[in-house]
């Protein structure tokens, strides 16, 4: 499934559920993030350019039941970029799923990191699931205001001033 949707400015991406052959599009997203970008998507864990390979394998292993993962893309052929990405993994227990996306600086703003976390949460939703959250840096002030746009909840994170827990009821509309 490749749907095309039209961001605010007018560009046109593809998307679609990332595929284990993703392997190139994915290492070059992640070495095309800003530091920033990269700190705040794995909470400062990760401050190379280069991931190591069992993060990338973990990145690339989703099953598309217990773990979904949409990414964006633009360009054509050769010239195809991964912009973004958006992914969930389901809990042990199976009624909650932890989820993360990332968007490219470049491509920031424009409506793209709001639109794959919609297409999560409704994939969340045809499974079941009944509850969606994101541990998050107590600063980032982009995941709080599109967190707030979705409707997920702040709570302080137990025990970590530094961290936020936002979550969504997934059986709310």
């Amino acid at each position: 499934m490749v749907t095309e949707k039209k961001l605010r400015g007018g560009q046109t991406v593809k998307i679609r559920p990332l595929r284990k052959e993703d392997l190139e599009l994915e290492l070059d997203f992640f070495r095309n993030l800003s530091p920033e970008s990269r700190n705040q998507r794995f909470l400062g864990g990760i401050s190379t350019k280069n991931p190591p390979q069992k993060l990338i394998d973990m990145l690339l292993d989703v099953d598309h039941s217990q773990s979904e993962a949409y990414i964006a893309l633009a360009g054509e052929g050769e010239e195809q970029k991964q912009i973004g990405v958006a992914r969930y993994a389901v809990d042990a227990g199976g009624s909650a799923c932890e989820c993360a996306a990332v968007v490219t600086d470049e491509w920031q703003r424009r409506g793209l990191g709001t639109l794959l976390m919609n297409l999560l949460i409704d994939s969340a939703r045809e499974r079941g699931i009944k509850r969606m959250y994101t541990i998050e840096s107590a600063g980032n002030a982009k995941v709080r205001k599109v967190a707030h746009i979705l409707g997920f909840r702040c709570e302080a994170y137990p025990g970590d001033p530094t961290l936020l827990v936002y979550n969504l009821d997934l059986q709310e509309e």
